[in-house]
């Protein structure tokens, strides 16, 4: 059905039309932002590039072997970094064991895996009293995640023969 009678247009809210300038205004920002920073990218990149000429120039035979011995140099010292940031210290160990030990323990073997962070340790002790001692102090150390007593037996003397596998902190080797 045509209409014979014009009708008023609907007029748009004046915050619509706000939102719309302001939509356009942000879209030219974005096309001319575009090109502003195409135009100092391409700016930067002919003045890196000169510079870069003016660092080959000033580069005579000597100072370019200088910089070779010297570049030699600093592999060399971060490969020696390299090797004493990875070394374990076993003898933190002894330390370790000279502490903590019971007066009346004897250790007769030790089997050290700093890579593994564990020590397997046999020895011998006057009484299971002063085993339990020893348990108890090592059980009490930071540095030991865990202390397993793993054989015991009665030796020919009547003193207690045992093995303990002690778990160490894997940072205390280092």
């Amino acid at each position: 059905m045509v209409e014979i009678i014009p009708r008023k247009a609907v007029e748009l809210p004046l915050w619509l039309k706000i939102l719309f300038y302001i939509l356009i205004a942000l879209l030219l920002a974005a096309v001319l932002s575009y090109f502003i920073l195409g135009h100092f990218q391409k700016k930067s990149l002919t003045a890196l590039q000169n510079l870069e000429e003016e660092i080959l120039k000033e580069k005579t035979p000597q100072k370019i072997a200088l910089e070779k011995e010297i570049l030699s140099y600093q592999k060399k010292i971060n490969d020696f970094t390299l090797i004493l940031d990875h070394h374990l210290l076993s003898s933190k160990f002894f330390n370790f064991l000279e502490k903590t030990s019971h007066p009346r323990i004897w250790f007769s073997q030790i089997n050290l895996s700093p890579g593994e962070a564990l020590a397997i340790v046999s020895g011998r002790a006057e009484t299971f009293p002063v085993l339990g001692q020893q348990l108890q102090i090592l059980k009490k150390e930071a540095l030991i995640k865990s202390a397993t007593l793993s054989k015991i037996s009665l030796g020919e003397k009547g003193e207690i023969e045992f093995t303990l596998t002690l778990s160490f902190d894997p940072k205390f080797f280092k």
